[in-house]
């Protein structure tokens, strides 16, 4: 059930031109912003979006801009983890590879971080999310992370229900270009 959503929610998000792409990502941004649990963090982790995903580049922008800690992970293939490793500006990200990563490997404790901003293919009503499938995001948030968790999603990604595993790690908030989902 999960590969069937991620191919129909993939094929819509292959359908996304340039300029609704930025128009969609530019609300998600706005209502991020407006969001007390952005305002008020001093440490956050994000993606770096790919693949028409919400643009995340303007949230580092503004975060660094805010003179906040702003970390990316670090994706660690051999093992199938991930970390998070501070950036000081968008050039500190290698947008060379098929997923952009830091160029430095240097770890930040995460216990450091308040807030980390999740990617997605799906998401439903009660905060559960759908990832890529390889587990990356469900096995660090799984950890004694105090950070809240927040997915960002287009509105056709957020479903009624989609199926949960055992694993699956829900989000605090979800932000979409006309909602915002709260403790879900």
């Amino acid at each position: 059930m999960k590969t069937q959503i991620r191919k129909k929610i993939l094929d819509e998000m292959n359908l996304i031109t340039p300029q609704l792409r930025a128009q969609m990502s530019k609300k998600i941004f706005e209502n991020l912003l407006s969001l007390d649990e952005y305002k008020k963090c001093w440490a956050l982790m994000t993606y770096v979006s790919f693949d028409n995903e919400p643009d995340t580049i303007c949230i580092i922008k503004d975060a660094l801009s805010k003179a906040k800690t702003v970390c990316i992970p670090y994706v660690d293939w051999n093992n199938l983890s991930m970390y998070p490793v501070q950036i000081f500006s968008e050039d500190d990200i290698d947008f060379s590879t098929r997923i952009p990563q830091p160029f430095s490997e240097t770890r930040v404790d995460p216990e450091e971080i308040d807030l980390i901003i999740v990617p997605g293919i799906a998401f439903d009503l009660k905060c559960n999310r759908i990832g890529r499938g390889k587990g990356f995001y469900d096995r660090f948030l799984s950890g004694s992370h105090r950070a809240i968790k927040i997915g960002l999603a287009y509105d056709f990604q957020i479903l009624d229900s989609i199926p949960v595993s055992t694993n699956d790690v829900k989000m605090d908030i979800i932000v979409s270009e006309t909602r915002i989902l709260k403790v879900c």
